[in-house]
């Protein structure tokens, strides 16, 4: 029992530093095997348990594997929820405790699953490559079918490889999280069995992977190059480092915190006007981008002195910049309904234009049953309470030359949603705009992450993003996944970076989506869950009779 729990101990620990901010994602090739052995060891202590007593030992392994990876891969939910929902240390702390105990807990009731489907294996016993697929489709289906607040899985932990994030774009990250799993499964029973043809199965799994990035690559790259011939749009992304603080208080209407925000973004627009930006082409820009609820009021609905003085300067501004103006900030419809949402604004054209984010975060920016039970909006003082926008939308902005660009806007976790972004660039988006404020987060873990799980929507749509965050990161993100620009964390700071035409290059992820919808391999891989899930249980009727 000892070594199958340091086993489960090092599984945790090698998922953990996969994923950002450790960034070893090369370790998921392996980080379930011990975890696989731990449960090779629990199966020979089954000899005298009943069936019940098995499933609750395996479910207990699992069920610690999840909590490692939560207080691991998440501790930081501890300082969000303090800074966010205004809780205390203690119930901060139970918070978190929850979430450890419930945030990953589709992996034992996997391992669960895993054992009854292996009971299932022919006369001849399994051939591995056939149980390797089986077992990672079963995975990825378990897993989907799981609610997850923050949508991550194990294929994000490749965010940062080149080769292996390409095959994203042939059903997103749970499509690696599958190649993982199946992987995992390959080498274990080559440690076992030592056949020759197990391990040459595994490494050409592996070949085949980095291949398909490798041309994948080529191909990406190649398209984008002859697209850089045409015209092009630059835009200028300004983070501005506000502080949780000086945000609360400019929101709650403090004259001297409002316009201490609102002149620290336009210091900094003037400065990317000049072409002052820390990296990227040293000229004016045809937009600049402001980050989530850069503006702290509703715009155009100024309800107090400080509210209209923070209107006329961001007008003033827009009247004399030739560019366009886009900009988080709130709005109010004539049901008095308040939106999180980003404006276009174009003072010389007298253009204005507003996206309303339409996928809220859960316990941030909405609460389960809060419209049925109102006095529950009073538990979260700090927590905003907003409607919900029609989903995807693209704004159209043009360059100097006049060319019209089209951008799909996304708002902080939208970001994470491949049908989001989708719908977004199959209404012709030239480039995703993805606006965030990580600044309720802190400096470790989030900011990291929620990068990492942003980035495959450029892989699955092969369309590139700009990214503007309050405190970091801010990105240009490619049509590779690469981040080609980038700003410290915490500081303030501007990035310019520019895009041509969107190149006719479309992703087998897109031309399935198109049939199927954007989560269509995790749908094919439920249903295939399903129906193991069928197969075992009509396997064990047959045993009682």
């Amino acid at each position: 029992m000892l070594n199958a729990l340091l086993l489960t101990l090092l599984s945790g620990f090698l998922y953990v530093i996969s994923f950002a901010p450790w960034d070893q994602g090369y370790l998921q090739w392996i980080a379930f095997i011990p975890i696989f052995f731990a449960l090779d060891h629990l199966q020979k202590t089954f000899t005298q348990d009943s069936i019940l007593t098995q499933f609750k030992k395996i479910f207990l392994f699992g069920f610690l594997f999840n909590v490692i990876i939560c207080a691991g891969g998440f501790y930081w939910i501890m300082h969000s929820v303090k800074q966010y929902g205004g809780l205390n240390d203690f119930s901060a702390f139970l918070v978190l405790v929850l979430f450890c105990f419930v945030g990953q807990l589709h992996l034992p009731i996997y391992f669960c699953i895993r054992k009854k489907i292996r009971e299932l294996k022919p006369t001849s016993g399994w051939n591995p490559l056939v149980w390797a697929l089986l077992s990672g489709v079963l995975y990825a289906g378990i897993e989907s079918f799981f609610p997850k607040l923050f949508m991550d899985t194990a294929g994000h932990a490749f965010y940062k490889s080149p080769l292996v994030r390409q095959s994203a774009d042939i059903g997103g990250p749970f499509f690696i999280t599958a190649l993982i799993l199946i992987f995992n499964e390959l080498a274990h029973s080559a440690f076992i069995h030592r056949q020759r043809r197990t391990i040459i199965t595994a490494l050409t799994l592996l070949a085949v992977v980095y291949t398909y990035g490798f041309i994948r690559l080529r191909q990406v790259n190649q398209a984008a190059e002859t697209a850089a011939q045409g015209p092009r749009l630059r835009i200028a992304m300004i983070q501005a480092n506000i502080g949780d603080f000086l945000k609360v208080e400019a929101e709650r209407g403090s004259v001297g915190a409002s316009e201490q925000v609102i002149s620290t973004y336009l210091n900094l627009s003037q400065q990317a006007v000049k072409g002052l930006a820390s990296e990227g082409n040293a000229t004016k820009p045809d937009a600049i981008l402001w980050p989530e609820t850069a503006y702290p009021a509703l715009f155009e609905r100024a309800f107090s002195p400080s509210d209209k003085n923070m209107e006329i300067a961001l007008k003033n501004f827009a009247s004399q910049y030739d560019g366009t103006l886009l900009f988080g900030g709130y709005d109010q419809d004539e049901q008095h309904v308040d939106y999180n949402s980003l404006f276009l604004y174009q003072g010389k054209r007298a253009q204005k234009q507003v996206y309303h984010k339409s996928i809220l975060l859960m316990f941030g920016e909405t609460l389960p049953f809060s419209d049925a039970f109102p006095s529950m909006k009073t538990w979260f003082p700090n927590m905003g309470f907003f409607g919900h926008g029609p989903g995807p939308e693209v704004f159209q902005v043009k360059n100097a030359s006049g060319e019209s660009f089209g951008l799909a806007p996304s708002i902080c976790y939208e970001g994470l949603f491949p049908e989001h972004s989708a719908g977004g660039v199959n209404s012709g988006a030239d480039a995703l705009l993805n606006i965030t404020n990580d600044s309720w987060f802190g400096e470790d873990g989030e900011p990291y992450l929620h990068l990492a799980l942003t980035i495959f929507r450029t892989i699955e749509t092969r369309t590139p993003m700009f990214r503007s965050t309050n405190t970091g990161f801010t990105t240009f993100i490619d049509s590779t996944g690469e981040i080609t620009k980038s700003t410290p964390l915490m500081k303030a700071d501007i990035l310019q970076a520019e895009i041509p035409k969107r190149p006719p290059l479309r992703s087998p992820f897109m031309a399935l989506a198109a049939f199927f919808g954007a989560a269509w391999f995790q749908h094919l891989c439920q249903l295939l869950t399903l129906l193991m899930i069928g197969a075992a249980v009509q396997s064990s009727r047959k045993q009682r009779k």
